[in-house]
């Protein structure tokens, strides 16, 4: 694998600190310290390395690069995605007991024509009702520095544009492909085209998907201010899986905003076509991972963030947590634990950390869309050399107590 390859991997795991940092900047001068509801989570026991990319991997460019996921499928098998854009699993007979596999289960389009939105894909919201086949929310790469004549910079993050498609398997995720020839496979996308060296714009990075008793199913993704949309983690829902257009955004009163292609001809304004991020103040950008925790009575939101906390100075950095009732209006954020975050990392000992999510192995949702009192945290340890990020990255789990 070459270093740019590297380079580029390295920096995709840094667009959280885009939305961290431009929240920042943002809200910062007119920040003041918020006591959370919430109560302390406590940690229980050590770390345990689920992933170890010097022992475990299968090729270089083989790292967790999302927050995990999980489902059971048809033949009692747990399923773990954290994969990159070339996606590999994990199965066993538990999420304590599982074993990394080198076969790939889904390889990237790789098409240099941004209209198609098809070009680096990441598996990163699976769901099934069956266990056989399952739908796939990806987080879909538009790179056009890999593409020739395509970004005059050769710049990752001037050339960087984003979108949300979907996946789907129907052998129980032994392969997955594009739901419909793309770009009928589009589920969200920024009411703008494609620009060379316009910048870092676009929808990102899916939380996991859960289901509420109306029938529909919800999912967090993170967008960047750019233009008319506003930055934050817009909430997006469906009642039809399998019809990726069906998704519908919230934008401040109701799921009225269909995310559809600006490539499409007579569009409406683009103000219909923006989403409106919830509960800005309180959750930041926070967007990784969504579960009900039955011990809280409230949908769990858990992410990176930073925040001003009564009695410390400045912003606290790490992983933070919120919970909701109706998944709109979320409490103020609570620190799970401090954390280093790329951006924040001086070189030392540890590694920075990024991608949390919560995970539980008991509970009895097909998808783990469930958490009880006392679940995993999981989350991606990256390990530097000569104080320079490398490709080697673990995948990390630790036992957290949640209190009320």
């Amino acid at each position: 694998m070459g270093l740019a390859l590297a380079s580029v991997l390295a920096m995709i795991g840094l667009f959280v600190a885009v939305i961290v940092v431009s929240f920042e900047l943002l809200h910062g001068d007119r920040a003041r310290e918020r006591a959370s509801s919430l109560e302390p989570v406590q940690l229980l026991g050590s770390e345990e390395r689920v992933f170890n990319w010097a022992r475990d991997r299968c090729s270089d460019d083989d790292i967790p690069d999302l927050p995990a996921r999980a489902f059971r499928d048809s033949t009692g098998r747990v399923q773990l995605i954290s994969s990159t854009f070339v996606n590999r699993r994990f199965v066993g007979s538990s999420l304590n007991r599982m074993a990394h596999q080198c076969r790939v289960t889904m390889a990237s389009g790789n098409q240099p024509d941004p209209q198609l939105f098809n070009d680096r894909e990441w598996l990163a919201a699976p769901y099934t009702i069956d266990g056989r086949t399952i739908f796939a929310l990806v987080h879909n790469e538009y790179q056009g520095q890999q593409h020739p004549g395509r970004c005059p910079s050769n710049d990752y993050f001037q050339c960087w544009y984003n979108a949300v498609t979907l996946a789907v398997s129907y052998n129980s995720g032994n392969s997955f492909r594009d739901a419909r020839p793309p770009p009928g496979h589009l589920v969200a996308s920024a009411p703008y085209r494609y620009r060379p060296d316009g910048g870092t714009y676009g929808v990102f990075s899916p939380s996991n998907i859960v289901r509420k008793d109306d029938g529909y199913y919800y999912t967090l993704v993170a967008t960047r201010r750019y233009r008319q949309q506003p930055l934050g983690a817009c909430l997006l829902r469906t009642n039809t899986l399998a019809d990726p257009s069906s998704w519908r955004a919230w934008n401040g009163s109701g799921f009225r905003v269909a995310m559809v292609s600006p490539y499409r001809p007579q569009l409406r304004s683009v103000s219909d076509r923006v989403c409106e991020p919830v509960s800005a103040q309180e959750i930041g950008g926070m967007h990784e991972s969504l579960t009900y925790n039955t011990y809280l009575g409230k949908y769990l939101l858990v992410g990176v963030s930073a925040d001003r906390i009564p009695g410390r100075r400045g912003l606290v950095y790490g992983i933070y947590y919120s919970a909701s009732e109706d998944l709109i209006d979320w409490t103020q954020r609570k620190l799970i634990r401090e954390a280093e975050l790329p951006w924040t990392y001086e070189c030392g000992d540890g590694g920075p950390v990024l991608y949390p999510s919560v995970l539980d192995p008991g509970s009895r949702s097909r998808n783990f869309e469930t958490t009880g009192r006392r679940p995993y945290l999981y989350f991606t340890r990256n390990h530097y050399r000569n104080c320079t990020q490398t490709l080697n990255r673990d995948l990390i789990r630790v036992q957290v107590e949640f209190r009320k």
